[in-house]
């Protein structure tokens, strides 16, 4: 198994990336989001790998970091859903806007990939729901969205801020309205953990 591969970046030609390393200029298939965080050619890179072999070939492919490589495999967990395929949806959507459309099960977000179909695209929906982390991607764009505020919010603020977490996820407003008065809030409360207790409160995990 090839894990990570580390080089110069030789060349970039259209989804493929060419790494030299001692003197082989390796050939690797990537998506556009890892393409486009890539620096200039001949500079160094390292890139997280997976090896899928084939009958007829051996094809590598590279992400940036980790988090995109698992979002890789765990597409190609997905009947309908190839190497190609998994490309094409990390080549248009972000790791956190796959999670945000398991999370909302937003079959539209994927079927407006190129190639994912409307069916390839609800059977993403049923096969990730309980493989993404959903909470962590939330728990990311809050602390994103918080950077630089006030580490002490009001309890009301940390209130409204899960009650727009969940309605994004798709949750009607009263029903997360309901679950949140179940919850306990106390001036130590955070945004995350607040958010974590309501999702299971309304038996999300």
């Amino acid at each position: 198994m090839i894990s990570f591969i580390r080089g110069i970046l030789s060349d970039i030609d259209e989804n493929t990336i060419i790494v030299e390393n001692n003197g082989i200029g390796y050939g690797i298939s990537s998506s556009m989001n890892t393409i486009r965080q890539l620096p200039n050619i001949g500079s160094e890179i390292k890139l997280e790998t997976k090896l899928i072999p084939k009958e007829d070939s051996l094809t590598l492919y590279g992400f940036c970091d980790k988090e995109e490589l698992k979002m890789f495999e765990l597409l190609l967990s997905v009947s309908g859903i190839g190497p190609k395929g998994a490309l094409a949806i990390l080549s248009s959507m972000t790791v956190s806007d796959i999670q945000f459309a398991v999370a909302g099960s937003d079959a539209k977000a994927f079927s407006a990939v190129p190639g994912v179909g409307k069916k390839t695209a609800e059977r993403a929906i049923i096969d990730l729901k309980d493989k993404v982390d959903i909470i962590g991607a939330f728990e990311a764009k809050i602390t994103s969205d918080l950077s630089g505020k006030k580490s002490a919010a009001p309890t009301t603020t940390v209130k409204e801020e899960v009650l727009e977490a969940l309605v994004s996820l798709g949750y009607s407003p009263s029903n997360a309205a309901r679950a949140l008065d179940k919850m306990t809030i106390t001036e130590s409360t955070t945004t995350e953990q607040l958010l974590s207790d309501t999702l299971k409160q309304m038996s999300f995990l």
